[in-house]
């Protein structure tokens, strides 16, 4: 397992371990856009809609992300209505986390991006911008 090192013991705390296949991904994604708890019928619909997936496909990936402790069913007037247990934020930090484990450095990784032409002029500029503000703090 890859060991991190931070200078900010809360953030060293925070990480997760958090395994989301890209399908379950979707739903994720669906629960996090809305404020709303949603129903599975709903999901069902949107995901039928928007993948062309069965009820059954959508169904068994709300089973698993249950399993997984990722949502939760909220009752209203009897009908469960999901709700995400970990924030969009959580999963994408848990997501970079895992990366930089695999990619061995932050610096590797943006090399390799501007290499390969991932990040825009806008974007490399965006960063100057960042990186200047924050070494005049």
């Amino acid at each position: 397992m890859c060991k991190l090192i931070y200078t900010d013991k809360q953030e060293a705390d925070m990480t997760l371990d958090i395994k989301i296949s890209d399908a379950e991904l979707e739903i994720m994604r669906i629960l996090w856009r809305d404020t709303d708890p949603k129903k599975a019928a709903s999901l069902c619909d949107e995901l039928e809609e928007t993948k062309g997936w069965s009820r059954s496909t959508t169904n068994t990936l709300i089973t698993r992300l249950r399993d997984k402790n990722l949502i939760e069913p909220a009752q209203r007037y009897g009908v469960a209505r999901y709700i995400p247990l970990v924030s969009e934020d959580d999963y994408i930090l848990a997501e970079e986390k895992a990366l930089l484990c695999r990619v061995g450095s932050a610096k590797k990784l943006a090399l390799a991006m501007v290499r390969n032409n991932h990040l825009t002029t806008d974007d490399i500029d965006e960063l100057k911008a960042y990186f200047n503000q924050e070494g005049g703090d």
